[in-house]
Order: C-alpha cells, then sequence, then structure tokens
C-alpha cells in the first residue's frame, strides 16, 4: 500500500472512531444510517441493505450513505458483515440525504 493511501486510510479510521461513539444510533428501530466505503455505489449500498435485511428508507447525497429500518435484531451484526463501516443516528447526517420519493 503506497504511504498516501495509507495517510487517507489512517486518517478516515481517525475521524471515523469518534464519529461513531457521538453518533451512533440512539434507536435502531427508528431507522439507521449506514455508511459504506465510498468506493460502494448507490445501488450496491441498497443491495447490501436488503440482502441483510433491512428496508431501504431512502438514500443519501453520497451513494455510500443509506438510511435503512432494520427488519431483524441481528440487522446491525449482518450490515456489519455486508460490509458496513459505521451505523450512524439518521438524524445526524440528515444534512447530506435526501428524502425518498413517493
Amino acid at each position: 500500500m503506497s504511504r498516501i493511501a495509507f495517510l487517507i486510510v489512517f486518517v478516515l479510521l481517525t475521524l471515523a472512531a469518534p464519529l461513531a461513539l457521538i453518533a451512533g444510533p440512539k434507536d435502531m428501530d427508528e431507522g439507521v444510517a449506514v455508511v459504506f466505503a465510498p468506493w460502494i455505489d448507490e445501488a450496491t449500498a441498497m443491495s447490501r441493505v436488503g440482502e441483510a435485511g433491512g428496508a431501504v428508507i431512502r438514500a443519501g447525497n453520497l451513494g455510500f450513505i443509506s438510511v435503512a429500518m432494520p427488519a431483524s435484531p441481528d440487522f446491525a451484526a449482518d450490515i456489519r458483515k455486508a460490509g458496513a463501516w459505521l451505523l450512524l443516528d439518521p438524524q445526524v447526517v440528515g444534512g447530506c440525504l435526501t428524502e425518498a420519493e413517493s
């Protein structure tokens, strides 16, 4: 891994840890913002949410973020196995999300 790639990963992980502690979902039954790696496209993110047993409520302006409604108590573990980096309170990341079309 090049030094620049290592530095980018290090900075992202350094920022992600405090964010996960501060902005974690308060109640998974109210929905959760699922953050995947930045190179994951919107269709893949939504597909992974569905495969992990969640229903996509809306997508983010950034394709690697989806807001989901968990269908089972194991959703957090299942979505992490599917590649999610962070689970956040959707109200915290609300500024970068769009409303789902009706």
